[in-house]
């Protein structure tokens, strides 16, 4: 019984293989089915095209704009280069022009006869003649 049942489902299978081998030989021999996948490719990559036709144009005109503005920013360099050194060289002469009064106040307070510890009543009129309080 079992054998029985085995060999109906083996010729079951068999069967539908002979009939998928008769299908694949005529496609094969056909070869209807390639054209039809070249079609349907073709289709697929037209969509493709479509998409992508879109997003391109949006990335070439950004690309555009960036261009543009960089090359402003371009052009605006050697102007802004020649400002900031200007600015750093008027700041380098203050500097400068600092450094000169604070090394005379500095020389001057080196020069400067040393007071007493006991202060005069002339010794208190010049201090507060230059400038210094008691």
């Amino acid at each position: 019984m079992i054998m029985k049942t085995m060999n109906s489902e083996l010729k079951k299978v068999v069967s539908r293989v002979k009939t998928a081998q008769v299908q694949l030989q005529s496609l094969l021999k056909n070869k209807t089915w390639v054209e039809d996948a070249r079609k349907y490719a073709e289709r697929q990559g037209r969509e493709v095209k479509k998409l992508f036709s879109a997003d391109v144009g949006k990335v070439k005109n950004f690309l555009e704009k960036e261009r543009k503005e960089l090359e402003k920013f371009q052009k605006q360099i050697p102007g802004e280069v020649k400002k900031l050194r200007k600015f750093v060289t008027t700041q380098k002469k203050e500097f400068e022009k600092l450094l000169l009064k604070v090394r005379k106040t500095n020389g001057l307070k080196k020069t400067r006869p040393v007071a007493s510890k006991k202060k005069t009543a002339g010794a208190k009129r010049t201090e507060t003649s230059t400038g210094a309080t008691a």
